[in-house]
Parts: structure tokens; C-alpha cells; sequence
């Protein structure tokens, strides 16, 4: 599965539809989020308008890439947040998303949609660095954006897999290359309650949860698989994140995602994916437990050869029983 797949890449293999490619390449989850795009905010609409404003206040800007960037924010303070009106989850656009793709694909593939819990949520609000200097001089706004943040995303959910949705993935992501992005304290006083909160939710719900994160997780591993996700990944391989060795140290507990490394997609050959996907397949895959996908997802750059091959790779030497090498 992929969380999501660039229009570029998607015409690269001869698709003008994403439901299209899912089908043709046979993948095992489609992404309610990318259906947002075929509902009203496809890019093309911004041709000339580059900077919209969504149901929050924040400001964000199309790029050539297929999800857009947040670059303004509603929230600098307290009188900020405690003048916010606070959007209708049941008005949210992905729960059309969730219909639609539920509606095509419900029973036969996974119906996914990629979610938020806290971190991500609470600085599109009010700024990444606001948001981490104020895990050290404002608590009270921390945990007040939060707590919005969460019962948001909780009702969310809870409507989303009302429509259909089998499988909620958690995209905040925590780490850069070498560590945690807030100390394992900061993430575990600010950050780990409501996200055990979102996880039980969904889990409650009768969906499946899925912990996505860029970076270098291992000083908080532990804590987010002791949030009861069923999965986590796509973990990224350049960051630290070895798939074989996060198996061998939660894969008694959790599914593991990924991670053909998004690089290697981009500039490696053919072959070399292959290569890369095999051995992937044949470290992590024995026992089960393993959903096999690219390190995070599949961006314009990938090249689209390099996808189908991966995919096709997973097809041919990904069939159970998978004996280790």
C-alpha cells in the first residue's frame, strides 16, 4: 500500500484515474485522501490561484508536489486559540472521500484514510517553532491544542469509519534523520496521551490503526507501539529505521510497513530496485506481519518504472510462505 501516489507518476504508468492505477497495479489499500483531489481540490484548480485557506485559518500553498504546505497559522496565543471556531468534523471533505472510495472499493481492498492526532495538527495551528518553544515556556497552550486537536480527529474518525473507512494511518511525523524532534520526555508529556487517546478511539471503532512517522523513532518506539496501534510505517530506511531490526524488536506486537527507500525510487535503476525490494521482502517478510510499500510514499520524482517494478517484485516473491534467505 501507499499513502499516497503523485499524478505524475500515475500518468507515467498510463493511468488518468487513481482508482484506475490501484486496479491495474493491484495494490492492497486505497487512499481516501487522494480521492479528496478528484472531488474539488484537484491542483489543477489552482493554476493561478497557488494559496488557499482550509477549514482551520491555516494558509497553505500548492507545490508540484501532491499534497499542499502549510506556511501561515491561526494560533499564536491563548486569546488565539480561545478565538478559533473550531471546524465540523461531519463537513469535512474527506468524509465525501471516504464514501466514494468506500463505495468502488469497500470488501475488496482497504479503504484508508491518513489522519492526524496531535503533533501534526497542533503546529499547522500554530507553527512548528511556536509549537516547540512552547513545549518549554507555554504548557497551557500545548495541551489546549491539543486537547482541541484530538477530540477533532476523534470525531473524525469515528464518522469516517461510519463510511467505510477499514484503516486509519496516523501521518504526524516525529523525527528528522538522527532523533526525535522534540526530546522523548517533551513527546511523551505532550504528545503520547492524546495519541493513545486517538489510537483507542479508532480501535474501538472496529478499524485498524497505523503509526506513520519520518525519521529516527527508536527513543520513542517503545512508546508508540504501548499505544495499542496494529501497525507501524512506513518507517524510513535512511533515517536509522532498519525494517528487519524493528521486526525483530515489536514485530511480536505490530505489523510492519514499508520501506523500499524513497531515494532509491527516485534515482536508482531498475534493477537496483528489484534488488532492494527482494531483499526486503525476503529480511522482513517471513512470519508474516509485513506490509510492504516505500519509505514514505510516492512522490513526483519517483520514477514511475521504479514503482511498477517494486509493486511487480512484491507480487512475484511476496506470495506466502516466504522462507528467510
Amino acid at each position: 500500500m501507499e499513502l499516497s501516489i503523485d499524478w505524475k507518476v500515475m500518468r507515467g504508468l498510463g493511468c488518468s484515474r487513481y482508482f484506475e492505477l490501484i486496479e491495474r497495479l493491484d495494490l492492497d489499500a486505497v487512499s481516501a485522501n487522494q480521492v479528496v483531489y478528484l472531488l474539488g481540490l484537484n491542483p489543477l484548480l489552482f493554476r493561478f490561484k497557488k494559496v488557499y485557506t482550509d477549514n482551520w485559518g491555516v494558509r497553505r500553498r500548492m507545490t508540484a508536489e501532491l499534497l499542499p504546505y502549510a506556511f501561515a497559522h491561526p494560533i499564536r496565543d491563548m486569546d488565539d486559540l480561545r478565538g478559533i471556531r473550531v471546524p465540523d468534523p461531519r463537513k469535512d471533505p474527506l468524509l465525501k472521500a471516504v464514501r466514494k472510495t468506500a463505495r468502488y472499493f469497500k470488501g475488496r481492498r482497504a479503504v484508508m484514510l491518513v489522519g492526524r492526532a496531535v503533533f501534526a495538527a497542533s503546529w499547522y495551528l500554530c507553527g512548528m517553532e511556536r509549537l516547540l518553544e512552547s513545549y518549554l515556556l507555554d504548557a497551557e497552550l500545548v495541551r489546549a491544542l491539543a486537547r482541541m486537536v484530538v477530540e477533532y480527529n476523534k470525531e473524525l474518525h469515528r464518522l469516517a469509519i461510519e463510511e467505510g473507512a477499514d484503516l486509519i494511518v496516523l501521518g504526524d511525523d516525529y523525527a528528522h534523520k538522527s532523533a526525535t524532534i522534540m526530546s522523548p520526555q517533551q513527546f511523551r508529556e505532550f504528545v503520547l496521551p492524546g495519541l493513545t487517546e486517538v489510537v483507542e478511539n479508532i480501535k474501538s471503532r472496529g478499524a485498524c490503526c497505523v503509526k506513520h512517522t519520518d525519521g529516527n523513532i527508536w527513543g520513542i518506539l517503545e512508546d508508540i507501539v504501548s499505544t495499542g496501534i496494529d501497525g507501524i510505517g512506513p518507517l524510513e530506511p535512511g533515517a536509522g529505521m532498519d525494517l528487519a531490526e524493528v521486526k525483530r524488536a515489536v514485530g511480536d506486537r505490530v505489523c510492519v510497513v514499508g520501506n523500499v527507500d524513497v531515494d532509491l525510487l527516485c534515482r536508482g535503476s531498475a534493477e537496483q530496485v528489484r534488488r532492494a525490494t527482494r531483499a526486503l521482502i525476503d529480511s522482513v517478510s517471513p512470519g508474516g506481519g509485513h506490509i510492504l510499500s516505500s519509505g514514505n510514499s510516492i512522490t513526483s520524482a519517483v520514477q514511475p518504472e521504479n514503482f511498477r517494478v517494486m509493486v511487480e517484485t512484491a507480487h512475484r516473491h511476496g506470495r506466502y510462505p516466504i522462507k528467510s534467505c
